[in-house]
């Protein structure tokens, strides 16, 4: 039976579920929006990262030729030194002393004891 009450809460369940789908379309366009907004952040998070990467790839190189050239400045100085004492090797034991000390020195530099 169709009465005037029936008829009265079709047209406001007819309202409410309009209502309804309304609000599950604003929410799935708003939802939609912020999927494109997280993709954007990600894509721009990603593209600072590899910029650090680059960054920081670039800064170790320069770090490792500054160790290298210090390294081999150390060891011509050693070399340099380790000559000299060569030359000034006799037989005395106090050269013996003397070499032993060098060794000790070019030791301790090489495992970077001050």
């Amino acid at each position: 039976m169709c009465t005037p009450a029936v008829i009265a809460r079709l047209a406001q369940t007819e309202d409410v579920a309009s209502l309804v789908l309304e609000a599950e379309r604003v929410a799935l366009a708003e939802v939609e929006h912020y999927q494109r907004q997280t993709l954007q952040l990600v894509a721009a998070s990603c593209l600072r990262a590899e910029l650090v990467h680059k960054r920081s790839a670039a800064r170790i190189k320069r770090l490792r030729e500054r160790m290298t050239a210090a390294a081999q400045l150390r060891q011509v100085r050693i070399g340099s030194e380790m000559a000299a004492l060569a030359g000034d090797l006799g037989a005395a034991s106090s050269n013996h002393a003397l070499l032993d000390s060098a060794i000790a020195r070019v030791t301790e530099e090489l495992a970077g004891i001050p």
